[in-house]
């Protein structure tokens, strides 16, 4: 048979183009939340920046361990649905924001004393001396995954222009 009247086998390319989708999705959905930390904000329909820190410090938000960084991954993937997780115990409270209620104990009066006497800031002096018993801390969200617009339309953009790359030629 001539390689004019072959018929080519359509089946067999667009489970082949599934898969590759599959595996494009997942490095570029981790690439996505990567880029939010380096950006320090979230992109959905427009970017968000992270509201700073109240203390100067000279490394990124979120990036003192890089602990949050290496804790995403794929959770699940089908052709259908890829679901990203971060396995960090605080990753939601960063993510979503929120206020947390932590005892004073004498282990955590001994730590302040112990910052009080490294910084000398009067804020760890306080935080040893308090009569409370919990502190009620307010994490700022600092979101770095979720639904993204942004990230839906570039992926739309990515599948057809590989659809429209893959069947050009035949």
């Amino acid at each position: 048979m001539n390689k004019a009247n072959k018929i080519p086998d359509f089946l067999a390319m667009s489970q082949q183009l599934l898969k590759d989708l599959q595996s494009d999705a997942e490095i570029k959905g981790m690439e996505f939340i990567h880029s939010n930390f380096e950006k320090q904000g979230f992109t959905d329909n427009a970017f968000e920046a992270w509201k700073p820190r109240k203390e100067s410090m000279s490394y990124n938000l979120l990036r003192v361990t890089n602990n949050l960084f290496n804790s995403i991954n794929v959770a699940s993937s089908t052709p259908e649905r890829i679901t990203f997780e971060a396995d960090a115990p605080y990753a939601s409270i960063h993510n979503e924001g929120g206020i947390l209620n932590v005892p004073i104990t004498e282990r955590s009066r001994k730590y302040f004393w112990f910052m009080f006497k490294q910084t000398g800031k009067g804020m760890w002096r306080a935080m040893a001396l308090t009569k409370k018993t919990r502190l009620t801390i307010k994490i700022d969200q600092r979101q770095f995954m979720g639904h993204s617009n942004t990230f839906s339309e570039d992926w739309n953009n990515h599948v057809t222009q590989e659809i429209l790359t893959r069947f050009k030629n035949l």
